[in-house]
């Protein structure tokens, strides 16, 4: 029984220093970590605005290009018709080939506008995050942080008073932009 009360005392005192140890290593870990709302911050994202007036102008530009093709396309129809009393039963047939090419031509042309739109705009999304990851590293590095974590999902297990790093990384955003 005597060498079983002293290995619980020997286990309690480890213990006690172990914790002695730890305790200051536990409680910085806890001041090191920051959260922040990366959805938030790419709503907020600075010259959001110039993207998306490039994504408008692209596809503007494509509208334009389809419009035009259709109004071609709607033209020679209107023509075809007008004159079809007049031309051959052969001549209709190549001139309804030519009308069934012309709608596929306008199809195909949509289906690589959406593409190309789809593209470029994945590419903005893709540089915004970019440089928002970057900014946040910095961030981190500058505040001496081990961890950042993203509070935007809903999984947020910090608790309300962690340091929330939004407005620095923000603010560093926008200088990061203007450099670029």
């Amino acid at each position: 029984c005597i060498s079983s009360a002293a290995s619980d005392v020997y286990k309690r005192q480890l213990l006690v220093l172990g914790l002695a140890f730890c305790l200051p290593n536990i409680i910085n870990a806890q001041n090191n970590v920051a959260k922040i709302d990366i959805n938030k911050l790419i709503e907020e994202y600075p010259d959001k605005d110039e993207y998306v007036k490039d994504i408008e102008e692209l596809s503007d530009g494509l509208q334009t290009k389809l419009d035009d093709m259709y109004n071609k396309l709607k033209a020679t129809i209107n023509k075809y018709e007008s004159e079809a009393e007049l031309q051959s039963e052969e001549t209709n047939i190549e001139r309804a080939k030519e009308i069934n090419r012309e709608r596929e031509k306008i199809s195909e042309q949509q289906k690589l506008a959406i593409e190309q739109l789809e593209k470029f705009e994945s590419n903005l999304n893709r540089k915004m995050s970019v440089n928002v990851h970057k900014v946040v590293l910095y961030i981190a590095e500058k505040q001496n942080l081990d961890f950042v974590i993203d509070s935007s999902h809903g999984y947020n297990i910090i608790e309300e008073d962690c340091k929330d790093i939004f407005n620095d990384v923000k603010q560093e955003l926008i200088k990061y932009i203007q450099t670029q």
